[in-house]
């Protein structure tokens, strides 16, 4: 930032008070401005920048023990969540003898 004798320049707000002008819900002019509001959010969020799907960048999730697991111990562990994750999904079914 420059600041000249004659008069300094001021710093950018980081938040204002003022509530922002948004249109009544269920008009056009309110459909427009959430879809131009959505591509912009879009824009910024969807970028090379953010990858999604890199795994080695992304959000850890679970336990500290997890990250200290070698590869065979990951797999059985894999292994055995999609195991149980199957049997959640059929839980609701029942069995069906065709005789």
């Amino acid at each position: 930032m420059v600041m000249t004798e004659k008069q300094p320049v001021k710093p950018k707000l980081v938040h204002s008070d003022k509530p922002k002008v948004r249109p009544e819900p269920g008009t056009l002019e309110f459909d427009a401005w959430l879809l131009k509001r959505a591509k912009e959010r879009a824009a910024k969020h969807l970028t090379d920048e953010h990858d999604l799907g890199d795994h080695e960048r992304g959000i850890l999730a679970g336990g500290y023990d997890r990250l200290l697991m070698s590869d065979e111990e990951l797999a059985e562990e894999e292994k055995a969540m999609d195991q149980a994750q199957q049997q959640e999904r059929r839980k609701h079914l029942k069995s069906v003898d065709s005789e």
